[in-house]
């Protein structure tokens, strides 16, 4: 995405388009602990599994120079009861939709 707000217009077209895939892996969102909640806030038609990549770097004091990483997944909607987060990482998320996975 290289940062969510360089990104996320195209993240929502993507979901709004009429060929959405079912599920659509993310990176380099950029997004502190406290503001993972723009992902579904977002795109209603998807739910997301995710992790900032920056957390150490937040606790330490004011965020200083250009954030970093993050890794996040988006599922739609209608498999959210297949689906299973199995690791969530700073660096990578692993879920199980049916008798899939996706990393």
């Amino acid at each position: 995405m290289h940062g969510f707000y360089q990104g996320i217009e195209v993240v929502k077209d993507l979901c709004c388009s009429a060929q959405s895939p079912d599920v659509i892996l993310l990176q380099e969102h950029w997004l502190t602990p406290a503001n993972l909640h723009l992902l579904s806030d977002n795109i209603a038609s998807h739910y997301s599994f995710g992790k900032s990549a920056i957390d150490d770097r937040v606790t330490l004091g004011p965020l200083v120079g250009r954030p970093y990483g993050g890794a996040a997944i988006l599922i739609k909607n209608e498999l959210q009861m297949v689906t299973e987060c199995i690791f969530c990482a700073d660096r990578y998320v692993v879920v199980r939709v049916g008798n899939f996975d996706y990393c």
